[in-house]
């Protein structure tokens, strides 16, 4: 099948985008996420994804999304999950987190995630894990336009230019890859600036330390402050517009 598209920007706002939030724990990445959710509410339907092992969703309960959550401890389980949300015809996705999701592709290569995989032999055990993750972000794109996964973040190496960087804490070269399977990847991080006063700060800006990501005709180059209690995803969405707007 052959399809043609033309290369002039056809929009001066973003009408889909698949989003990876990581950072420390406590930096409040799936109250963030929550908030995505409540904005694409008042459009569609939303729906909260827990994959068993993160189970973190009490900062989620503040915002009224009702009852939109379900959890999954199966591979299988998280396939059928998306699909019943393809057919539901929902807006926006948020799945929490991409970590225990990668312990259940590995369970499912594997038969358990207690060991690491093999490599070489007639199988790579390793690539197969991959797969099965591709796979899995492959299909949370298909289900809606909106859709935002979040992950705790590591030190790891990249195996492209051997220099370590801040990335969400995937095992191997999913550590770094998986900036590939999202259109967004951003940095959240979280200050202490007073008594009981937290910061929340976002960075997609490209930066030598740090995997970011962002699929623009021109760049977000300044951090983007989160507000407290919420309009986070509000002043992501501002900040991503601002710059197709100023496209010419």
């Amino acid at each position: 099948m052959r399809s043609k598209f033309s290369l002039d920007l056809a929009t001066k706002e973003l009408d889909r985008a698949m989003t990876l939030i990581h950072g420390g724990y406590a930096a409040g990445k799936t109250h963030l996420m929550a908030d995505f959710l409540k904005y694409y509410s008042q459009f569609g339907k939303v729906r909260f994804l827990n994959v068993i092992g993160e189970d973190g969703y009490m900062s989620a309960q503040t915002f009224g999304l009702g009852d939109i959550g379900e959890t999954v401890d199966k591979y299988s389980d998280m396939e059928a999950a998306l699909a019943d949300y393809k057919k539901d015809g929902i807006l926006a996705l948020g799945v929490d987190s991409m970590k225990p999701a990668s312990r259940l592709a590995m369970t499912h290569v594997l038969g358990t995630d207690s060991r690491m995989p093999s490599v070489g032999g007639n199988t790579n055990e390793w690539g197969a894990v991959h797969f099965a993750m591709e796979n899995l972000t492959s299909k949370m794109r298909a289900v809606c336009p909106w859709v935002m996964c979040v992950c705790p973040s590591d030190k790891s190496v990249n195996q492209l230019d051997g220099k370590t960087y801040i990335t969400p804490d995937l095992p191997g070269r999913e550590a770094a890859g998986s900036a590939g399977w999202f259109d967004f990847v951003g940095y959240l991080w979280a200050d202490v600036v007073g008594a009981g006063k937290v910061t929340r700060k976002i960075r997609f800006a490209p930066n030598t330390t740090i995997l970011t990501r962002q699929r623009l005709p021109r760049p977000i180059t300044q951090d983007i402050t989160i507000p407290e209690g919420g309009g986070g995803w509000k002043e992501v969405l501002a900040a991503i517009n601002t710059t197709l707007k100023e496209v010419k």
